[in-house]
């Protein structure tokens, strides 16, 4: 039983501290295999952004939800060229998707604030239903 009990924290503490996903690979992968891609544009100071990404992200994750897409997080304070050149306008956070259409050309959607879990299943569905993934 304890055994059971210290694998499932240490898995837990593991997922909390594996690193955010890179922009750079996550951008050649969707590019590679035609996958749309998801960017999350957040700081760690913005409370919707740390709630979007430690739980409606995570639950996604966990539910299997973001393996049509490839995904990253952009920390605005971080990486603020990148973020500049991603965000439009300065409410945080920013889901951006940008997907592969019919014609091959790459469209992108965005949704801005605190987004519930379903809108964004929703968002990645359409997204990977459109890119034909």
């Amino acid at each position: 039983m304890f055994s059971v009990l210290l694998t499932a924290l240490l898995s837990v503490v593991a997922s909390e501290q594996a690193p955010n996903p890179d922009y750079a690979t996550a951008y050649r992968s969707a590019q590679e295999a035609g996958k749309p891609l998801m960017v999350v544009v957040g700081a760690d100071w913005c409370p919707a952004c740390v709630n979007l990404k430690q739980n409606t992200i995570a639950s996604l994750k966990q539910a299997g939800d973001l393996e049509g897409v490839e995904m990253a997080i952009v920390n605005r304070d971080a990486q603020p060229s990148l973020a500049g050149k991603l965000m439009r306008g300065p409410m945080m956070p920013q889901i951006i998707v940008f997907s592969k259409g019919d014609a091959g050309s790459w469209t992108r959607v965005q949704l801005t604030g605190f987004q519930s879990r379903d809108s964004l299943k929703s968002l990645i569905r359409k997204a990977v239903r459109n890119s034909g993934t």
